[in-house]
């Protein structure tokens, strides 16, 4: 089974996929965490570019760097961990692509889902989305630490992005499945892991 967590910056995903590292620490489960960009030793050197607010990067340049690390991540570990049938855990994956390069910086959705078909990548069986209001999400980003490159965007860029999760949402609505990020971080890991096990469960 394949998962993916998207959503604006400060929406939660860090925090959640904390919680749900140490959930299943202590459980029977076969599970694999990973990670967009960054996933692999190849995927750190382009997260560092890829953030860096000294990088200047134009959209497409953007796009094909995130292409170029997703399709070295799925070779490398997704696949062969779904091949060893364990759950895949990934922070980001194609729908944050869609949401900021597509929505944020105004390249074609089309053109990027086209991208994605003619590489064969894997679909999730299931998206978490976690959603929150663009303006808290960046206080809690401000909060948190210093502001990468995404992060230092106008808040223009952001509404785009989350607007853009939002119309996907529409789009694949078995697919994925949104959570209010407003609240707690107890009450929204309570949240995801009781869909998510319910989720495992249908599948065995």
């Amino acid at each position: 089974m394949f998962i993916s967590f998207e959503g604006i910056e400060g929406s939660g995903k860090s925090s959640l996929i904390k919680n749900l590292k140490n959930y299943y620490k202590n459980h029977a489960l076969d599970v694999f965490f990973t990670k967009e960009p960054g996933g692999t030793e190849l995927g750190e050197k382009i997260r560092e570019i890829l953030l860096d607010p000294t990088s200047e990067i134009d959209p497409s340049s953007e796009l094909f760097l995130l292409m170029a690390d997703r399709i070295h991540h799925v070779k490398n570990k997704i696949n062969p961990n779904l091949n060893e049938n364990k759950i895949v855990f990934c922070d980001r994956y194609i729908d944050s692509t869609i949401a900021y390069q597509g929505g944020g910086r105004d390249l074609d959705d089309k053109d990027i889902e086209g991208m994605i078909k003619m590489l064969k990548l894997p679909i999730p069986d299931l998206t978490i989305l976690l959603d929150v209001p663009v303006e808290m999400g960046l206080m809690r980003a401000k909060e948190r630490s210093e502001l990468d490159r995404f992060e230092k965007e106008d808040i223009d860029f952001h509404k785009k992005i989350r607007q853009s999760y939002l119309n996907l949402q529409k789009k694949y609505p078995d697919r994925i499945i949104i959570f209010n990020a407003s609240m707690n971080e107890n009450d929204v890991f309570e949240e995801v892991l009781n869909y998510i096990k319910s989720k495992i469960d249908d599948r065995d």
